[in-house]
């Protein structure tokens, strides 16, 4: 069905609405139907709603556009300046969209996602944090392998086994410990490992950066224009894989909210000013009542009448979801929110679904890809989990907050400091931490070792 710009209306099909939300479609029947079935499945509406929660504000705004376009039913309205909790005012308006900032997911982020995915067990997520940790803004490791697994307190074959398995993530060269290595996991993951190009990757690289191409040439006894094709093939590799997560190309990031101190904390204002606010068209809505439409006419009007509330029942959802956890949040860091990284508290996911009284995958995936000003800066939700030391007084020291720790110290130190003197320096303040976890911290931080710096 079609509807002109006189507001005819054109029948075509009318069986449903089809939602595309990423990579899934999502076909919204609306005409009841009886099914018996001893398994618990989603229902369309819920797919709709689970979709909607895990987008990003910017994916969402296209998102709706796109149903606007499709359903006559849904309109647009512009959020008043003067809605109480929904939209920031003159002043604070200008300034949040003053701080907005172009903010590309980093290099690290992007592996550890895939790294949370494909790990199988929570030892090779400790090893593949570790390595991610050290990588180069190429995309390069440069501690050694051996250093790593020290460090992890595990087997050298899990360590290697764990660098393995990141070689195959995206993008395919990440974890190479030289250009050589770095080019042979791209050549391999092609298929093309025993090829002409690998061969010359894999033996003779020296001589092709010095352009011998005929040495390499009788070598492998091939011809001279086989190795040039070879060449270009090797040309289009990529030698910094990393490089792209630091180009200036990047993605605006537009926070969800904004967190704005009151008397009791601070309280979430939603950036309503970025978000395209939809409510029902009345006009068709009318039309689908009126005696004098014709059947068909009114069968499809209520269909999309139902996908349009379905989607601003989705939203609405999505943003009363993300207000509550982020309230939560706010609570549980007001001492970072106040006063800095020394005064983060360890919080997990499981704390927040006890608080919020969601289930720990809602949570998940309402804090995934959101974004909030904070007095600290537009911060991913996901910043403020973070895990915790156990103390001898039975509470627990953030691991944010000992990173920042040992980076205060480590700034401010007049000779280079031992991972022992620093382990002494939290006890003197009423803190535990052993060296392995601080030397895990450290290289977490890129920071070198106390002998590395004094050289």
């Amino acid at each position: 069905m079609k509807i002109g710009g006189s507001g005819q209306i054109h029948i075509a099909c009318y069986h449903g609405l089809l939602y595309n939300i990423g990579m899934v479609n999502i076909y919204l029947n609306l005409k009841p139907t009886q099914k018996f079935a001893h398994k618990l499945r989603l229902t369309p509406r819920m797919k709709l709603s689970i979709g909607i929660l895990q987008m990003p504000l910017a994916k969402l705004n296209q998102f709706i556009k796109e149903q606007l376009e499709i359903n006559p039913l849904l309109d647009t309205e512009k959020a008043s300046p003067r809605q109480e909790h929904c939209s920031l005012d003159d002043e604070d308006g200008q300034n949040y969209r003053e701080s907005l900032i172009t903010s590309p997911v980093t290099l690290q982020e992007h592996l550890l996602r895939q790294l949370h995915l494909i790990a199988d067990s929570q030892e090779e997520r400790k090893i593949g944090e570790l390595i991610i940790g050290n990588l180069d803004d190429n995309g390069y490791l440069r501690y050694p392998i051996e250093e790593i697994a020290e460090c992890a307190k595990t087997s050298l074959p899990e360590a290697k086994g764990t660098l393995s398995m990141i070689w195959t993530f995206d993008p395919i060269g990440v974890g190479a410990r030289d250009l050589r290595e770095c080019l042979l996991i791209q050549i391999k993951a092609k298929g093309e490992k025993d090829s002409l190009a690998g061969r010359i990757i894999d033996k003779y690289l020296p001589f092709l950066e010095k352009k011998r191409y005929g040495y390499i040439a009788k070598k492998l006894k091939a011809s001279q224009e086989k190795i040039k094709d070879a060449v270009m093939i090797i040309a289009k590799l990529e030698p910094k894989p990393g490089l792209s997560f630091n180009s200036e190309n990047s993605v605006r990031l537009i926070a969800d909210a904004a967190l704005k101190r009151n008397e009791q904390g601070y309280e979430v204002i939603f950036n309503d000013r970025d978000f395209t606010q939809i409510n029902i068209n009345q006009k068709y809505r009318l039309m689908a009542k009126q005696k004098n439409t014709p059947g068909e006419v009114k069968e499809y009007l209520r269909e999309r009448l139902e996908a349009a509330r379905s989607l601003i029942d989705a939203v609405k959802k999505r943003k009363e979801t993300v207000r509550r956890i982020t309230e939560e949040i706010a609570r549980a860091q007001k001492g970072f929110l106040d006063n800095g990284e020394l005064n983060f508290q360890p919080l997990t996911l499981e704390y927040i679904a006890g608080k919020t009284g969601k289930h720990k995958s809602t949570v998940s995936r309402a804090i995934a890809n959101k974004y909030i000003q904070t007095p600290r800066g537009i911060l991913e939700l996901r910043y403020f989990f973070n895990s915790g030391i156990k103390q001898e007084n039975g509470g627990m020291l953030s691991s944010k907050a000992a990173k920042s720790k040992i980076k205060n110290l480590i700034r401010n130190e007049g000779r280079p400091l031992t991972d022992r003197e620093i382990a002494d320096s939290f006890k003197k303040d009423g803190m535990r931490i052993s060296r392995r976890t601080l030397a895990k911290y450290r290289m977490q931080l890129r920071i070198l070792s106390s002998k590395s710096r004094g050289k």
